[in-house]
């Protein structure tokens, strides 16, 4: 039931991931649409507005303004530039348009209209400008205007005084008119190749967000596997001692009459199980405490050959009790910056392994060295090794090579996990080989800190 509340839950919270990194990529294309998009209208339209100012300059004979405009632009506006002349009751004065005020000179002047010949092509465009009526609610302003529903123009509309020395055009109302057919043309272009884009980036993004969601959602679902596995690791490894410190009080308590020596098997077998639950649970703690970052690391300045002679040396008789033969190779005679407990509790935890998985007559050697901008811990054994396919889990939490021997040798799976974690708090690394011929090198390097003053 937890199993599936838990998977339930997993489930709303990737859906929850695909749909918020959805809608961000869909206001990220619709803000860089919206952008692309008030950039792009008014820049396709600027030469004709331009155009268009410039002819009302000159026709009202005023100084040509808003900065130099070259011929060949001035031109290639005028091409499509007629000039609607109306009377005061909207009559069309000119029924041919005119096609400009001319070209600009540098007293704002303007030269006087040329008459074109027209051809049968040019009567259907002269009959369009025909239908195009006046209107004087909106002098001197630029509006758009559709004629037979499929030709825009964008237009001008200005009064010429009567005292205008422009021929022709004096006293009347006159109507710039810049044909925008290609400019809409290239705007609905736009739009649509816009529009398209969006669409498509948008359905991409799609996919992208359930892979994203599904992405996200891989450290958390190995993180809650872990800690499922962890829980119940934990509680196989309590429960174990508790059953056995139970089922000896229970059996003493069959015998109320014996004396404390009587039951002496039974209350050193509890007494063991009791120590073992004490470290186990202090290594839970440990753990448990370095994953939620409340375990600091304490460094200080530490003469390093000292210290790791004192460290090792009740190895030497543990070794001699045990038939087993230690050596060590300290090399290391230098100052460095370290936490002093840390370190001693890794050197503990890798010689402890070393000797509780090596034989009578086995070797165990202890190497401290400089390896170049580094320094190195070096633990080498020569007992029963560990095989390719357990060294990429040594480290993991309650994983033991072998499961049948560890119940004698006293250990819970949890020594190298701790190691592991104070070797990353010192930003280390740790490689595991094999010894040749027979046995394991547990290889240890640390970054070298610069000794406190």
């Amino acid at each position: 039931m937890k199993t599936k509340q838990a998977q339930h839950a997993f489930g709303k919270q990737q859906w929850w991931l695909f749909v918020s990194e959805l809608v961000s990529f869909a206001v990220i294309f619709l803000t860089l649409g919206t952008i692309l998009w008030q950039v792009f209208q008014p820049s396709i339209y600027q030469s004709v507005n331009r155009g268009i100012k410039v002819q009302r300059q000159i026709l009202l004979g005023t100084r040509v303004t808003g900065g130099p405009v070259s011929q060949d632009a001035y031109r290639s506006i005028a091409f499509r530039t007629s000039l609607l002349v109306f009377d005061a009751n909207g009559r069309l004065m000119n029924g041919s348009g005119t096609p400009t005020a001319g070209t600009p000179n540098t007293n704002g002047s303007s030269k006087q209209p040329k008459k074109n010949n027209k051809n049968d092509s040019q009567n259907d465009f002269v009959n369009t400008l025909q239908q195009i009526k006046l209107n004087t609610t909106h002098l001197d302003e630029l509006r758009d205007i559709r004629v037979n529903g499929q030709n825009h123009f964008r237009t001008m509309t200005i009064k010429v005084p009567a005292t205008n020395n422009a021929l022709g055009y004096a006293g009347y109302y006159v109507m710039i008119v810049t044909n925008t057919d290609s400019e809409h043309v290239s705007v609905d272009v736009f739009k649509r190749t816009l529009l398209w884009t969006m669409f498509t980036f948008w359905l991409i993004s799609i996919l992208l967000s359930y892979v994203l969601a599904r992405l996200n959602m891989r450290p958390i679902l190995r993180s809650w596997q872990r800690q499922r596995e962890f829980v119940a690791n934990a509680a196989h490894e309590l429960r174990t001692p508790l059953t056995v410190i139970q089922n000896k009080l229970e059996m003493m308590l069959t015998h109320p009459n014996d004396k404390v020596m009587d039951q002496t098997e039974q209350i050193t077998m509890s007494l063991s199980e009791v120590r073992r639950l004490n470290s186990l649970t202090s290594d839970l703690l440990l753990l448990a405490r370095s994953d939620s970052d409340m375990t600091q690391i304490r460094t200080e300045t530490v003469a390093m050959a000292s210290f790791l002679e004192t460290v090792i040396q009740p190895y030497s008789e543990i070794a001699a009790s045990q038939e087993k033969h230690f050596v060590d190779d300290i090399h290391l005679d230098r100052d460095l910056v370290i936490d002093k407990q840390r370190i001693h509790q890794l050197i503990v935890i890798f010689l402890d392994n070393a000797l509780k998985y090596t034989e009578a007559g086995a070797t165990v050697s202890f190497t401290a060295k400089m390896a170049g901008n580094r320094w190195e811990l070096q633990i080498k054994d020569t007992g029963i090794g560990i095989d390719d396919t357990d060294k990429a889990h040594v480290f993991d939490r309650f994983y033991r090579v072998d499961k049948s021997r560890s119940r004698a040798t006293g250990g819970n799976g949890l020594g190298l996990s701790i190691a592991k974690w104070i070797i990353d708090s010192h930003r280390g690394r740790v490689t595991v080989t094999d010894n040749q011929p027979q046995g394991t090198v547990f290889t240890i390097s640390f970054p070298v800190s610069k000794a406190k003053k």
